[in-house]
């Protein structure tokens, strides 16, 4: 798996919402997904959020380093297509992010309808302790949940959105019945809740559903 992803988050009015779907999925992410050093897209609608300023669509794409984006052939393959012409003039709250990958749990390999996503900043002098409960105790705790197939840890390398936390953990579910199970709020009161849950600064949470997966090649 890349070590990196770039996260493009908008809105669209409800009356271009069709065309924006359509070609997305049969144009523009498939042309993306064709650029060098780009090995994927996943695609999410927002189901619910206590994020201020959150999208309704995102596209995720796992890229090979964070000048992908800004390369050549990513310029190519995105001018392809009605999407620059016909689609992207209509989209709004529009926002770039670059993450780097610092921890997983679980199997990767296993596509998962749902996402739940946690974003937070931390304290200074609680990072290293965060950092080292979340990747070791939190993080896999989480993953024996059932229903839960893996999670990935990030942390953001830029980004054009105002306030973004530096912090982000994506739990791939099973359903979103998942993180309201007593199982899942059992495991959550863990070492890592005790010791520095409390020092998180713009705890946020997000449910998105998985609308369309494209791979490269």
């Amino acid at each position: 798996m890349p070590d990196y992803a770039y996260l493009v988050q908008m809105d669209i009015p409800a009356e271009h919402e069709a065309d924006f779907n359509r070609v997305y999925d049969t144009e523009h992410a498939k042309y993306l997904c064709q650029a060098p050093g780009v090995h994927s897209c996943d695609r999410f609608l927002l189901k619910s959020t206590d994020a201020p300023k959150f999208a309704r669509y995102a596209a995720a794409y796992r890229i090979d380093d964070p000048s992908v984006p800004s390369s050549e052939g990513w310029r190519i393959e995105g001018e392809k297509g009605d999407w620059a012409t016909k689609i992207r003039p209509h989209a709004t709250n529009r926002t770039h992010t670059i993450v780097k990958l610092i921890a997983r749990a679980g199997d990767a390999s296993v596509d998962a309808p749902y996402i739940y996503l946690v974003q937070t900043d931390i304290a200074a002098d609680a990072e290293d302790e965060f950092n080292h409960l979340y990747d070791t105790v939190h993080l896999p705790g989480l993953c024996q949940v059932d229903g839960v197939q893996s999670a990935l840890r990030y942390s953001v390398e830029s980004t054009n959105l105002d306030g973004l936390q530096k912090y982000g953990a994506v739990y791939r579910i099973a359903s979103p019945a998942v993180v309201e199970s007593d199982a899942w709020k059992s495991a959550a009161q863990d070492e890592w809740a005790a010791k520095v849950r409390s020092k998180c600064v713009g705890l946020s949470h997000a449910l998105m559903e998985c609308v369309a997966r494209h791979r490269a090649g």
